[in-house]
């Protein structure tokens, strides 16, 4: 009846009521009733909006919508509203479209309100904006603030600026000043909650513990609950006899990872031979996360809830208690250990040509670093330990290299994006930042890691079981239009394709992406650009492919230790080894997909959010000082630039002498006093002028300009 209900209405050229639905539906006294119903329960969750005159219509053909929203910390936000469709082949297209709010239109929205909104036109460019009308839902169950006091009563104000229309009263006495996570109990009529403080940090003057604030605010915990710390404690901390029957023995073979220096949690390892017919045999041997992480289990819910690992400086927040992820988990040299081995033939052009899964044991020889690998690669000096692994870490960088070049010649890209390190001396002070590298053992792992994720991909796959994959959209057609445009004003346009193409087909990308390489000191502000035309990867049990890398099936199978996904995707290996159907885990993959996608999200927040707060305290003492920058982007509010060292910042529009106007299509702030005018890809000379940790702003001032944007940065013809 609900089918019939919604299918009349959509087809409706006006809006219906109750009674003329009843009649164009035939409906009797019984069904009447039903249909009431139905349609309190569409208005209710906002499928359907009942007019001024009490008539019913989709909420589809309004301009009202209901949506997810963003914030921003400047106030402002975006709402996310999902659409559903048919293409012409029948299929059932899900689309997200994403409006802007203007900071008067949020109406005391926060950052994961469901909201209902209006959408109306603003500016003559006809974009569509949203007016957020009422909050439908708010899922906020905890927050991190500081306190302050207020008449008799104790407050707390929300650190993350997304959520700073939250007002909280404490229902006990707390310090002023001190940060604090907050479990908000209950709300008032009035919207006002009452909170009870579930931890205390450092007092605001303390910076002992901001990272671990930055994390909390970005939905990480570092606590474990007391169920898991118990069920810790009943884990051997060595392989039993018992976990070895059943399994593929390797303790006596060639076997070893590569890590970085500092690396604690080791999940992956590698062993290669080759064989008669000239073919390699490489072995992926990943950590059994799942033999001591059953499902369900109080670990498995906290790793769950976690859904990965974050790096956040120099600070480690596990996925896994380090009891595992440091320890019998983790595959450290020279103790057998479970882990779960993917073996494959590859031929010498790089393609697999048979491989076998297998629940193993195995006994690392030696924990191998990234450093020392990467000097008996170039020929350099290298540690005695290393001389009976030369043969094979050769082996295995000479079937890496083709393997990156297969990966390339079919589209693969590989974005020229610098990552920056900070160096920190004992006592957690920052010394001084470093680009971090890589060189050819990275690569030699990154290209085994893809193989395998790969191939266990299309392993469950042609085995009926559909894994929990690694998807990445196409980019967003109109941020590479857009794209195109500033590579026309900067001078360096390209017309070997269109923007359209580009995004259809990784080869074209991947050709746009070397033009960008080419143009000199403004590649890598063209590169930071293009990358943010790039949809962002996900994981999901519907298979779209993975543009970034050109391929049709590719998972994530080879860190259990601190990705979620992975471990589930070890447990379909399993259940396929066993014979087992995934009933179990089927039905809840798309739920996986969604968590563990938004903890991937959150993690990635905290990192950055850290990286800014740190970069703002080193820069601190340093203001004055001169450096050299160039402008990275351009909007009403002023200039973002980057410094020759990479660190970003910005130079305020007030801050510029005279009067600017914005010209967005030409990425351009333009001067009304025949002053200096600024566009994406001028090299600037700037002085620090100030710094806030707590805002996590850099801001500098214009001392001179030092090179225009201009053709001649075009180092190699677009032909």
């Amino acid at each position: 009846m609900k089918d019939k209900l919604l299918e009349l209405l959509k087809k409706s050229k006006k809006p219906l009521s109750y009674e003329k639905i009843c009649e164009k539906l035939n409906a009797n006294e019984k069904e009447r009733e039903v249909l009431l119903d139905h349609i309190n329960d569409l208005v209710d969750n906002y499928s359907l909006i009942c007019t001024s005159k009490g008539n019913y219509v989709p909420i589809e053909k309004t301009s009202f919508r209901k949506g997810r929203f963003i914030a921003n910390r400047n106030g402002s936000g975006n709402v996310l509203v999902k659409y559903k469709f048919t293409n012409n082949e029948g299929d059932t297209i899900i689309k997200n479209i994403s409006y802007e709010v203007l900071d008067k239109d949020v109406n005391g929205a926060i950052d994961g309100d469901i909201v209902f909104i209006n959408l109306y036109s603003k500016h003559k460019n006809g974009a569509v904006y949203a007016d957020i009308k009422n909050i439908i839902s708010r899922k906020l169950d905890n927050l991190v603030g500081e306190v302050y006091k207020a008449g008799n009563d104790y407050y707390v104000k929300a650190l993350d600026k997304r959520k700073k229309n939250v007002v909280v009263k404490l229902d006990d006495y707390e310090v002023e000043g001190i940060k604090v996570l907050v479990d908000l109990v209950k709300q008032n009529d009035d919207g006002e909650y009452l909170g009870h403080v579930l931890r205390r940090f450092n007092h605001k003057f303390d910076p002992t513990e901001d990272i671990l604030i930055e994390a909390y605010k970005c939905g990480l915990s570092d606590e474990f609950s007391k169920e898991t710390l118990q069920e810790v404690e009943s884990i051997p901390n060595c392989v039993l006899d018992s976990d070895k029957i059943g399994r593929l023995d390797l303790t006596n073979e060639e076997i070893f990872t590569i890590d970085g220096a500092d690396t604690k949690d080791i999940d992956d390892a590698v062993s290669c031979k080759i064989l008669d017919n000239g073919n390699y045999l490489v072995g992926v041997h990943i950590a059994d996360v799942s033999h001591y992480v059953k499902m369900g289990s109080p670990i498995d819910n906290d790793a769950y809830s976690r859904g990965t690992s974050a790096y956040l400086a120099n600070k480690v927040i596990p996925m896994l208690p380090r009891e595992l992820s440091n320890g019998i988990c983790s595959l450290n040299p020279n103790v057998e250990r479970l882990s779960m081995s993917c073996i494959m033939e590859v031929d010498k052009n790089g393609k697999v040509v048979n491989h076998s899964i297998s629940k193993s044991v195995i006994k690392s020889n030696l924990k191998m670093t990234y450093d020392e690998v990467n000097n008996i690669l170039h020929d350099r000096e290298f540690s005695e330990e290393y001389i009976p692994h030369v043969n094979t870490l050769r082996n295995l960088n000479k079937l890496a290299l083709i393997l990156r070049k297969k990966r390339i010649s079919n589209g693969a890209l590989e974005f020229n994006r610098p990552e920056l390190k900070f160096v920190f001396d004992e006592n957690d002070k920052v010394i001084g930042i470093k680009e971090r590298v890589e060189d050819l053992g990275e690569n030699l792992i990154e290209e085994f890691m893809i193989l395998a994720n790969e191939t266990v991909d299309k392993h469950l796959v042609s085995h009926g079981y559909n894994p929990l994959h690694r998807v990445h959209d196409v980019p967003v057609p109109e941020k590479v239009e857009d794209f195109f445009k500033l590579l026309s004003v900067v001078g360096c346009s390209y017309d070997k394709h269109d923007y359209f193409e580009c995004c259809q087909y990784p080869k074209y990308f991947q050709d746009l992406e070397k033009h960008i390489r080419e143009t000199g000191r403004l590649s890598n502000v063209l590169s930071m650009n293009l990358i943010r035309c790039m949809s962002k990867a996900k994981y999901s049990p519907d298979n779209i492919g993975h543009y970034g890398l050109a391929k049709d099936y590719y998972c994530h199978f080879t860190s259990p230790i601190r990705r979620y996904p992975d471990l589930i995707n070890h447990r379909l290996l399993k259940l396929d080894l066993d014979k087992v159907p995934d009933n179990i885990i089927k039905p809840s993959l798309e739920e996986y997909g969604m968590h563990t996608s938004k903890c991937e999200r959150n993690a990635s927040e905290a990192e950055m959010e850290v990286f800014k707060m740190i970069a703002a305290d080193y820069l601190s003492s340093h203001i004055g000082e001169e450096y050299n920058g160039l402008v990275i982007g351009v909007d009403e509010a002023g200039l973002s630039v980057q410094l020759d060292n990479y660190i970003e910042g910005r130079v305020k529009i007030n801050d510029l002498r005279g009067l600017y106007v914005y010209k967005e299509d030409l990425f351009k702030l333009e001067s009304l006093d025949n002053f200096d005018s600024y566009t994406v890809g001028d090299y600037l000379k700037l002085k620090l002028k100030d710094t806030s940790k707590e805002k996590k702003t850099i801001n500098f001032q214009v001392v001179k300009k030092l090179e225009e944007v201009k053709e001649k940065h075009i180092t190699k013809n677009n032909k």
